[in-house]
């Protein structure tokens, strides 16, 4: 599906329409901006490694961006993060020191370097700027082609001021924000209001791009089994 059948909605009345997204996945979403034919798209992770987020959680955080890595190398089709199909950069986010580009985008052209530079990631920080994190990930994404921001967050943003008119911002310019919200105590009102909208075939109406899950650890479960429905199971044993 190419990008003019999404319908990515930012403007302020698409603001009354309250749905929770508890039913999408993340090969749902991956195969609807994805799953179409190229151009292939520009991608950041933003991934929060702040203070809340212990060094568990943080390694559980880690694979379930290695299994997402997966699902867009597979997506539309094998070997398709390459230097000139699907680039990948990431941002780790937390204080302000410290947040910064990890890798930019492109650095790495191929999903196994993209895959060892992610794992390798170290956890830094103690507190959260979003907007900061935002920030990095529009520098790198730059203003053509279709660009995503993978943002996953336990949603405690209390460093860099309001990052929501930020992400407006980003959208306004064609970005689309997918936010993986995770824990008891996350700002919702924040996430969603930081989250582009789409439109889901099935869904009579657009469904925010966030996904919720009550720990890391079910994050890291819910990447596994989307991973698993994607990527073939010859080529899942051999890079397991």
């Amino acid at each position: 599906m190419n990008l003019s059948a999404l319908l990515l909605l930012t403007a302020v009345g698409a603001a009354c329409i309250n749905q929770r997204v508890d039913a999408l996945t993340i090969d749902q979403i991956i195969g609807l901006l994805m799953g179409g034919s190229p151009p292939y798209w520009k991608v950041i992770f933003d991934v929060d490694s702040s203070g809340s987020i212990n060094t568990t959680e943080w390694y559980y955080s880690k694979q379930a961006t290695l299994d997402t890595l997966f699902i867009i190398d597979n997506t539309p089709a094998a070997d398709s993060v390459h230097p000139i199909r699907h680039r990948i950069g990431l941002v780790r986010f937390s204080d302000e020191d410290v947040t910064k580009v990890i890798f930019g985008l492109g650095t790495y052209g191929l999903f196994s370097q993209n895959y060892m530079a992610i794992a390798s990631v170290p956890k830094k920080g103690i507190q959260t700027n979003t907007k900061k994190g935002l920030q990095l990930c529009q520098n790198e994404l730059g203003v053509q082609g279709k660009r995503l921001v993978w943002m996953t967050t336990d949603g405690k943003s209390n460093q860099g001021g309001n990052p929501v008119p930020k992400a407006n911002a980003m959208k306004s310019t064609g970005i689309v924000i997918c936010v993986v919200a995770v824990g008891p105590d996350t700002n919702m009102t924040e996430i969603n209001d930081m989250a582009s909208w789409l439109w889901i075939p099935g869904y009579i109406k657009p469904k925010r791009c966030v996904l919720e899950f009550e720990s890391f650890q079910a994050y890291k479960t819910a990447a596994r089994a989307a991973r698993n429905r994607v990527v073939p199971a010859r080529r899942n044993r051999r890079i397991k």
